[in-house]
């Protein structure tokens, strides 16, 4: 056993929190890239310049990516668990490195999280933030878990991971709406 002030690492049973790598683990970085581009294409597909919209890029982009695809891993992972304790063990809540119910916790704190942050970019972003977060916990969440129905659990990833934020990236730069022409894009993206 570990002695206090020693450095030595706690055993895995004695954990009370997750080490900072399990939680980023947990929060899946390369499944980021696809609603981060998504994004961009939004803002591309306004027809205005990005360099007059560097920090909103820069805010989506963390919204998008970190805050509402993070947040729709740790719940995946967090209603898996049992499934993922046979098949993938390993994974950070099976194995004990997000110990007890902080994958629960991590999840929701990241949803809050993710809804104060678009509701500071607005209302039109808030309201898609929300409806991408209420599809993450659908997916997984039951009663619902979309995923196990082909057609519906397609839908939330592919509104989650390429609509919603192409729709994020057009509103952040036009404060509206977007034309009709830029929905088309977002759902054949």
């Amino acid at each position: 056993m570990a002695e206090a002030g020693t450095g030595a690492r706690a055993p895995m049973a004695l954990r009370v929190r997750p080490e900072a790598s399990a939680v980023i683990e947990l929060l899946k970085p390369i499944t980021w890239f696809a609603p981060m581009w998504a994004f961009g294409c939004g803002i591309v597909s306004t027809g205005q310049p990005i360099s007059d919209h560097l920090v909103v890029l820069l805010a989506g982009i963390v919204l998008a990516g970190p805050l509402v695809c993070g947040t729709s891993q740790a719940v995946n992972d967090w209603y898996d668990r049992h499934v993922d304790a046979i098949n993938e063990p390993n994974r950070p809540i099976p194995s004990g490195r997000i110990p007890g119910r902080w994958g629960l916790g991590i999840a929701v704190t990241c949803t809050f999280l993710s809804l104060v942050f678009a509701a500071m970019l607005g209302p039109l972003t808030l309201a898609a933030a929300a409806v991408g977060l209420a599809l993450a916990w659908a997916y997984s969440a039951p009663p619902l878990r979309l995923k196990l129905n082909g057609w519906w659990g397609n839908a939330a990833v592919a509104a989650c991971y390429e609509g919603l934020p192409w729709f994020t990236g057009a509103v952040l730069v036009t404060g509206a709406v977007p034309s009709t022409e830029i929905l088309a894009l977002a759902m054949l993206y």
